[in-house]
């Protein structure tokens, strides 16, 4: 099976080489073929050198630089136009979301129990950890995220913005994509909105 990680970047010299490596080399992932989608917004920070260099060692990695377009929902979408498999993981290049956690996410639409899947930090393995300032931050993001999701937008869902999704191609091929990505993070509401009014299975 072949997997495509979309990359969205604006000055991640630091992280993206890094976010690469590890997971084209992570154990839990040999099952799998992968390809990378780098989109950045013309980063004036080297971003660019550092997928170069990957790509001169022979690296999966497809790279487009958007000079004139700009904006972390519109990126996503370039690169999903590029996506040659059926399974696609989105995430963000600052490590925020954990390459260890992509297998956890890919696993359920393997198995055929979703359509599309996405991380949250509040099931066991996620959360903000740190001071009480920060834990109080949690309980009242966790919350919050529970009324909008279950009460307001009736999604199955943990969260709705996190942004680390797994999700079919052929389940986006389905779905109005002019509609959903635009803007900033708010793309993945409308993400799930959409698809789980599809009727595709959520998790």
């Amino acid at each position: 099976m072949k997997l495509s990680v979309v990359l969205p970047t604006f000055n991640e010299a630091g992280n993206i080489g890094k976010l690469i490596l590890k997971i084209f080399h992570q154990e839990d992932l040999r099952q799998f073929k992968k390809e990378f989608i780098v989109i950045d917004d013309n980063s004036p920070d080297g971003t660019a050198e550092i997928i170069k260099k990957l790509i001169k060692k022979k690296l999966p990695v497809k790279f487009l630089i958007r000079k004139h377009t700009h904006g972390l929902a519109s990126a996503v979408l370039a690169g999903i136009k590029q996506v040659s498999s059926d399974l696609i993981v989105l995430m963000d290049t600052d490590f925020n979301h954990r390459p260890e956690d992509i297998s956890r996410l890919v696993k359920p639409i393997q198995s055929a129990k979703a359509d599309l899947v996405i991380g949250s930090r509040y099931i066991p393995g996620g959360g903000m950890h740190g001071t009480e300032a920060s834990q109080l931050q949690y309980w009242l993001s966790k919350w919050g995220n529970y009324f909008v999701n279950r009460w307001w937008l009736k999604l199955p869902v943990h969260e709705a913005l996190s942004g680390f999704v797994a999700i079919r191609n052929s389940v986006l091929a389905k779905l109005s994509l002019e509609k959903i990505f635009y803007g900033y993070g708010e793309y993945c509401i409308r993400l799930l909105c959409f698809a789980n009014k599809a009727g595709f299975k959520l998790s």
